[in-house]
Parts: structure tokens; sequence; C-alpha cells
């Protein structure tokens, strides 16, 4: 996390943007704190600790721009291309992130940019900040803003950082392969990413009524709205937090849960979408997911009263349709 007490050599202005905020108690005393979050629960997280949230990222100038980034190169190099753009002649860049996410890699690739870095390490993290001197080489810049815009894969928009952007994920083509066609009435994707799954139910199910997709990264969910817009069903599309709950009940529930947090793996988070589900299933509904095949998930929807079959598997994935009786 990024904290200033001002003595360290960076100037802190009275305002700052910060790109894949954060809250953090050192922040409250800054004036003006702008931040963005594409992710609902650290967005949720932010809004609730009293901060100011900007949807879009806004494109006004700053004298100082903080970047938190995340796992993803290409998302991580545009982001510092974005934070570029906003910063005022004479302004300061900063970035922080912990060593396992590659920070001395990109400490260095900004170096090459700007010419000019100071760095400090603690806590297995690097904060590393640039001052704009009218000599940053900009056809870096412009490389790396090129990493940030819409790209095709077999067809569908996509965008750096958001799950399975540079190729169908084979788990997914999985399910996708192994569908029913008589899914029907008012269907549900956790998790959607950027529509895959959807695309798939709607083309190959017609008695599909509508499908309701959940996603928590705003930027996949603004590719879904493109990767599906040619289909003639109600299809609507939801900024959330799965592990929340929903508040609606469903006929059928689709989804390749997610089990990362950040660069851990995180059991718990699968687990909570399939408790999520099975709540939101109406009697006789079904749930049709992939996984991955050591996760033991065929406990926790027994353990949530639900019956399951394991319909297929391949030497990575398993899939499981389960029943609420």
């Amino acid at each position: 996390m990024l904290a200033f007490a001002g003595d360290d050599g960076i100037s802190v202005p009275e305002r700052a943007l910060f790109i894949g905020a954060q809250p953090h108690p050192a922040l409250k005393a800054w004036p003006t704190i702008v931040g963005w979050q594409p992710w609902k629960h650290f967005a949720t997280g932010w809004e609730r600790e009293g901060f100011f949230r900007s949807d879009p990222l806004p494109l006004e100038r700053w004298p100082l721009v903080l970047v938190l980034p995340g796992k993803s190169r290409d998302e991580t190099l545009a982001w510092f291309a974005a934070a570029r753009d906003r910063l005022e002649p004479g302004g300061t860049l900063v970035a922080a992130m912990p060593n396992t996410a590659g920070a001395g890699r990109f400490e260095k690739q900004l170096k090459n940019a700007t010419g000019n870095i100071v760095s400090i390490q603690k806590h297995k993290c690097r904060a590393f900040h640039a001052y704009e001197n009218g000599a940053w080489r900009e056809e870096i810049f412009d490389e790396w803003r090129a990493l940030g815009e819409a790209r095709k894969i077999s067809g569908f928009t996509v965008k750096a950082g958001i799950f399975s952007s540079d190729h169908i994920d084979p788990g997914s083509q999985l399910l996708a392969d192994h569908l029913p066609a008589g899914l029907h009435g008012v269907v549900a994707d956790l998790g959607a990413g950027w529509g895959f799954l959807s695309d798939a139910a709607l083309k190959r199910c017609p008695e599909i009524q509508r499908i309701d997709l959940f996603e928590a990264d705003a930027r996949a969910l603004d590719c879904a709205r493109v990767n599906l817009a040619h289909h003639d069903r109600p299809i609507t599309c939801h900024w959330h937090d799965v592990t929340t709950g929903l508040s609606e009940i469903y006929d059928a529930i689709l989804m390749n849960p997610p089990f990362h947090s950040a660069q851990a793996t995180d059991i718990d988070l699968g687990r909570a979408f399939l408790k999520t589900a099975a709540a939101a299933l109406k009697r006789g509904g079904k749930l049709l997911l992939v996984a991955n095949r050591q996760l033991p998930y065929e406990a926790v929807l027994e353990a949530n009263g639900l019956t399951w079959s394991k319909i297929a598997e391949d030497k990575t994935y398993k899939i499981l349709f389960a029943g609420k009786i």
C-alpha cells in the first residue's frame, strides 16, 4: 500500500489520482485524492472508507498519480501509460508492487521510459517514483498505451488484465462443449468474465429466456457487453461481488469459479461462489460448473443441499452438473 509522510523527498500536493485504488488510513489526511478501481470488492472498500471514486478513469491532469497495478504485464504497463497521460508537467508518478509481482522488472522498465527513478524496498515490496521533467521517452509510453486498448481473440473483444485475455480459457471451453441444449428459463453466469460462457449458452440453448452476467471486473463486463450485443434475448450485466450473494432466484446457473486472490490460490473463493449459487437456485434448478480436477468442490455442493454428477473430465478439468432438490 502507498503511504507518504513527506520526508522522503516526494512533494505531497493537495490533489492526487490513485489508479488501482485501495484504502489506507494514511490517505485519510489527504485533502483531495480520487480513486479509480475496476474491481468491485476493492471499489466498495474504497468508498466504504469515505474516499471519492471516479468511474471511468478521469481524463484531467494531476500533480501526483499513484499506481497500484494488478498482476498482468500488459495491464501494469498500460496503467503506467494511463498515469503518464494524467500527469501534470513536472508531476510525479508513483508505483508500488510486491516483489513477487515482478516489481524489480517493472521498476527497470519505468526507469527506461523516464530516465529517473527513486526506489525504496520494504516488506517484500517496492515503491518507486519518477518526476516528469520533459525528457521522458514518449515512444515507450505509446507502446504501453496500445497494450491497454481492446483486442480480439477468436472474434471476441478482450482487454489486458482481465481473465483469459489472450486465449479462450480451456476449462470454459470444456464446459461450453457440454452445455445441455435444454437449458431454459432465467439463467445466471457467475464470474462471467468477458462473456464466453453466456455466448455459448445463448447459441446452444434456444429456450433460455434471459441471462444475467455477474462479474467483479468492470473491464471484463464492458467487453461482455460488446461480445453479447448481437444476441436478441434479454441480457443484463451486473458489476457485482458474487461472494456477497444474489438477490434473484434462477432456473440455472453457469460458472467457471475463480480460485485465485491476487497471486495466491484461494480455494475459499470458489467455495463462496458455490454457496452463493446454491442459495440462488430454485427447487429443481441446475448448476453447471467447471473446475480444476483437484479442487474439492463436491463436498461443498453436498453441504449446500445439491446432488451432483461428474459428466466429463480431462487431464486438468472436471465438469460437474448439480441439482437442487
